[in-house]
Parts: C-alpha cells; structure tokens; sequence
C-alpha cells in the first residue's frame, strides 16, 4: 500500500471534519427553518478535496451534493423553493469540484512535465524552426555541452555545431518528416572540444521543435573500438596461415577464412550450408568416444586427419580445436594445418633412419650414437651381439667391462677427454668378446652440434680391424726381415765396390806410365762415389732414399782428401736437407765428380788458392737444379762440351741425358756447370 504523506493526511482529516461538521449544520439549519447559510459551508470540503485529489474530488462532490439533496428531502420543508434552490446548489457544488479538479489536473501534469524537462537525464531544448532560435533548454544539455545555466537562452542553434551542413540536414529532415530518431550527431561545446550526442527530434503544431540529446561519447568511443577490434580479428582472421573454420556444437559450419576457402575448393556461402563432417576433418570421424568426452572436459583437442576437398584430393591436416562462445553460444574453433610437407619429411626421415640402421647392421660391429654426456643411447645389434650386452647396458658405459685390461684405463680417460672438449674420438683398442675372444677394434666418431654451436650428441662407428692388425703384424715382419736383407745387400755392394777400389789402386802401383795411372785413379774415385751411395743407403733409415746433403758433404770430402793439388782449394756446399733415390743419387754423385775433378786438375794451374761451390736445391716445380762452380781460369774460347773427346764430359752428358735433365755452362771469371733435372717418385 502507498504511503500517505503526512500533508495530505492532515488535508483529509480536516476535509473528513468540515464534511461532518457541515452536514450536521445542514441537519440543524433545516429543523431550524434556516436555509440561507449552510449551503456555502459544501465549497471549502469540496475545494480541498477537489484540489488534493482531482480525480477522487469529483466523485467525493457529486455523494457530497446527493447527501445534501437527501439531507433537504428528509429534514426540509416541502417548498418549491427549497427543493429548487437545493438543486441549483447541487449542480454548484459538481460543477465547482469538476473545474476544481480539472484546473488541478493540468497543474500536476504541468509539474510533472517541469520535472522531466529539468531532471531528464538527456538533454533537452526546443527552438524555432523558423527564427532558429532556442526556446528552452534544460541543465542536462548544459552539462553536455559544457555551458553555464543561461547561457543558450534565445541562441540561435548554429551556436551548436561548426559545420553548417550538419545543422541544415537536421533541419531539412524535420522539415520533410517533421521528426527525426535516434539520429548521431557530434556537437561543439562550449570549449571547442566535441561530443557525439544521439538526437530525436520532433516538429509541434506551433512550429516549435523539440530535441532530446542523449550523450554517447562513451558509446562511441566503445563502438568504435569494438569495430577497429572487428576489423583487426576479421584481418588476422583472414590473413592467417592455416585454414580456420568455426561450427557450433551440431557441426554445422557458422565461419571460415579466406585459406579454408581455398584449400577446399567452397565459397563461404557453400560451406555455411555444409557439416564440418563433410570436409572429413570431424574428430567423431577419427576418435573415439573417450576423446572427445576428453575435449568436452579439457575444452581443446589435437588431432591428425585427412580433408578431402572439393575436388577429391586427400589433405593431411592437423586440427587444433578448441570451445569458444560464438555470438552467445557455445561452438568449436577448428585450425586446420596443412601438414604435407611434415608427413613428407617425416617419411623421409623415417626412410634415411631405416637406411642408417640397416647400414649399421651392415657395418662390421657397427654404428654407435650418446648423448652430449657421453652417454650411449644407441648401439647396432652386431655391436651388442659382439660383446653379449643389451643397449641399456652399453648406456651406463658397461661396455668398457670388456676392454682389455692393457686399455682400459686409456680408452676411458681419452673418451672422457673427448667428451669434455667436444673433439673428434679416433682410437684403437681391444676387447672381448661374450666368448672371451679378443678383437681389435677401432672406434671413430664426430661430435654433432646444432645450429648456435653447442654439441646435441656423438655419431660414430666400430669397425673390427683384428683380421687387418694380423696382417699388419704380418707385413712389418716381412718388411724388417726384406730391409735386412736389404741392407747387407748395399753392405756387400759397397764392400764389393771397395775390393775393385783397392784392386785398382793395387794395379796403379805397377803401372809406370804416369797417364795410365792417372786414368786408373779416376776410375777407382768414380767406383767410390758410386760405392759411397750404397754406403750412406745402408746406414738410412729409409732404404729406398738418401740424404742428398749428407752425401755430397762425404763425397766432397773424400775428393779433396784423395786428389793432391798445389793449390788450396776451398770448397762451398749448398745443398737442401732432402732425400733422393737410388736412380737419381748415383748419376748426381758421378757428374758432381766428374766435374769436381776437371775444375782441380784445370782451374787453378799456377794459382795459389782457388774456391769450389757446389749447390743442389728443389724447386716447387718438383725439379733439382744442381751447381757446380769455380773461380778459375776458365774453359777455352773454342770449348764445346758436344765436341769434347774427354772421357769425363762425355760420361757427364750420358749421365745428364740419364737424369732426363739439361746442362748450360757459363765461363765468366771462373767455369759454372748448371745442371736441371726432375725429380723422381
């Protein structure tokens, strides 16, 4: 029940007490015979009931005005009179509670109209539409646009917006329509600064407009964001790598992307008409019950399917669905992946693994991977077989149980060292086998690293050398017993060499002609320096070559010991620290004696001193390029080393052709012999 208030309350208690009062007036006047008062005492209950409740005061006036009609009948005289004046003041006191009422009427509706004109929480003014000029305005639209209160009475409504077209629109719309609704329009305040504003206006049969503004910066502002928000989702939406496709929880496709399109060959149109089943790509087609209870709990699933497009080709895909609210109502996301060239590359791999490992096996004792620790992760099976362990064991570094006991301790430290630095391990060793058989083998293996350097694992291989040891072993036997061999061979070639030196140097003895003797000496120096080679072959290291240096300085030595001269010879040796064969030592050891012996016997007649120079050197060209020089008198004018009839010239171009080289003399103060041949292999 409403509430009384307590104004009104004292208003119906007084109008209660005069109404009773003035019927009990009325009762008393009529016995007295006194009709000329008491009618006037009906207006002031009628007036306060009237004007407190004009609705409820015509009803309380017209049972008032038949109770005094009843009042006269029953206590009145019977007149004429009285009966018509009695009557006369019923239609007073109806007609004066109904314009009371009426009158009051239009002041509430007025009041309530002042209150929501002032206390609207929209905007409101009305203006002139033909003066343009505002009327009225309440403080709300104050507020809005940021005036003080009188400020926009009797404006004229330009004052509102900065762009006259957007006045003359609203206006031109009133006009034609004469109302406008909910149009957006953005106001100037009073600052300069704008508001977007919601306006409906309508046009009265006085011309006058009126104009509710409701203020939707805010709205604005959200709606613009939210449409920006749109646009941006829509472009990722559409610009994403994978197909996307968005179905509610029947199946029935609601959205898709520009790539979902594409890969199954549908407009967007065609595939809202379609199930998400029909693309092949459903989870209910490739999973179990269990499953997809599983997404309806967890909200998401991953899975591999194939899509079939529309034109029948068959599409590895991943989907990625997941639950969302689509427009207000539960529906799954689902990204489709192409996977193609995953499945491609993972057959692929899938096939080089199966070609690795078949290569292990294939592989004598096989292929071996660990882990950056050192740790081994994967062993072939003829590894395993060969030292009768299972892989987890080879993982714990068991394998090296089965190394012989001369390495392991070797084999660990050099294993662990490789981890440790990250190098390459490349080593021999032994072990045994489940049968106790011991084999040589030999481990190699690389470090593998990713892309920023750091090293993922090891890969590498065992290879069973035992077969290969003993044949080595076999082979440097016979080499030692074949350069033993070898060596008495150059042994007993040099001492034979000697016994025709000394032979010769015997018959010198006997011989009185001085040029026969002279002839047989030559002979033995060239038996020694041939004798000489296979001398300095014997004491080598490496039966097949010699010391070029070693052997000239002896050679030199020899000669200057053995040949007599007046003159003191200095001799200068420049010969490279290399090796030379057989083939090549003994021709070289002959020209240099040759040529040696003919500067000692010619050179430096009547001289006191003289210098010899002998240099061998090696070109990168792989050829040798000998000297030998003095500083003697030099060669006659008319010497030709082709026309010669010496013995010596001749066997040094025999042997120059020999080494396959060229000679060149120069005789300018003193004799140079040049001398170019390649080198042999």
């Amino acid at each position: 029940m409403a509430e009384i208030s307590r104004s009104r309350l004292i208003i119906i208690i007084v109008a209660a007490l005069l109404t009773l009062s003035t019927l009990l007036i009325t009762i008393f006047s009529l016995k007295s015979g006194v009709v000329d008062v008491y009618p006037y005492l009906y207006i002031v209950p009628v007036i306060l009931v009237a004007y407190e409740y004009p609705r409820s005061g015509v009803y309380f006036t017209i049972i008032l005005g038949w109770l005094y009609l009843g009042l006269v009948y029953f206590y009145g005289a019977f007149n004429v009179q009285l009966l018509a004046s009695s009557s006369v003041w019923f239609y007073v006191f109806v007609s004066l509670g109904v314009l009371i009422s009426a009158y009051t009427n239009e002041i509430v509706r007025q009041r309530k109209y002042l209150d929501i004109f002032v206390n609207s929480q929209s905007g409101i003014f009305t203006f002139d539409l033909e003066s343009q000029k505002i009327q009225q305005h309440n403080a709300r639209l104050d507020h809005i646009l940021g005036y003080e209160s009188g400020d926009l009475d009797n404006r004229e409504i330009s004052i509102l917006w900065d762009k006259p077209d957007v006045m003359h629109t609203l206006i031109s719309r009133i006009r034609q329509d004469r109302a406008v609704n909910d149009a957006e329009i953005e106001f100037v305040k009073k600052d300069g600064s704008r508001v977007w504003a919601q306006v409906t206006a309508s046009l009265t049969v006085e011309n006058l407009v009126v104009c509710f503004v409701a203020d939707i910066s805010e709205r604005k502002n959200v709606s613009d964001k939210l449409r920006e928000s749109e646009v941006q989702y829509q472009l990722l939406f559409d610009q994403a790598g994978d197909a996307i496709v968005i179905h509610n929880m029947d199946g029935i496709i609601l959205d898709a992307n520009k790539i979902a399109c594409q890969s199954s060959g549908y407009s967007l149109d065609e595939l809202k008409k379609m199930r998400i089943m029909d693309l092949g790509i459903s989870p209910c087609a490739e999973r179990t019950r269990a499953n997809i209870k599983e997404m309806e709990v967890k909200g998401s699933l991953i899975y591999e399917t194939i899509h079939r497009n529309r034109f029948g080709s068959e599409i590895p895909t991943e989907i990625s669905s997941s639950r969302i609210d689509y427009h207000g109502h539960p529906a799954v996301i689902c990204i489709i992946r192409d996977i193609s060239e995953r499945k491609r590359a993972e057959a692929s791999i899938r096939e080089r693994e199966q070609r690795f490992r078949m290569t292990g096996e294939l592989i004598p004792y096989g292929v071996w991977i660990c882990d950056a620790s050192g740790q081994f992760t994967y062993c072939s099976e003829s590894f395993l077989a060969l030292i009768g362990m299972k892989q987890e064991d080879c993982k714990n570094h068991a394998w090296m149980r089965q190394l012989s006991p001369e390495d392991a301790e070797r084999t660990k430290n050099d294993w662990m060292q490789t981890v440790q630095t990250g190098g390459f391990w490349d080593y021999e060793y032994r072990i045994f086998d489940k049968t106790g058989q011991e084999h040589f083998i030999l481990s190699r293996g690389s470090p593998i690293r990713d892309s920023s350097g750091k090293i993922t694992s090891f890969v590498g291989i065992h290879l069973d050398i035992t077969d290969r040891r003993q044949y080595e072993n076999q082979l440097e036997t016979s080499v030692r017993e074949k350069e033993v061999i070898i060596k008495e061979v150059h042994h007993r070639v040099k001492n034979n060499m000697q016994v025709i030196s000394g032979f010769l140097q015997l018959q010198t003895n006997y011989i009185k002609d001085p040029e026969s003797a002279e002839k047989l000496e030559e002979c033995q120096r060239r038996v020694r320096s041939m004798a000489l080679v296979h001398e300095k072959l014997y004491q080598s290291k490496h039966l097949g070559f010699i010391n070029v240096a070693e052997y000239l300085k002896s050679l030199t030595s020899e000669l200057q010991e053995s040949y007599v001269v007046q003159t003191e010879v200095k001799f200068e040796v420049d010969v490279e620290n290399i090796n030379i064969n057989l083939d090549t030592a003994i021709p070289c050891g002959l020209i240099i004696n040759e040529l040696l012996t003919n500067s000692l016997k010619y050179a430096f007649k009547g001289r006191s001193s003289g210098t010899l120079g002998i240099s061998l050197h090696l070109s990168p060209d792989h050829r040798f390029t000998l000297k030998v020089s003095d500083n003697g008198t030099g060669l006659p004018k008319n010497f030709d080393l082709k026309s010669t009839a010496t013995l010596g010239m001749q066997l040094v171009q025999v042997l120059v052709r020999q080494l396959g080289g060229e000679i060149t003399i120069t005789s300018q103060q003193g004799t140079t012999f040049t001398i170019t041949f390649p080198e042999k292999f």
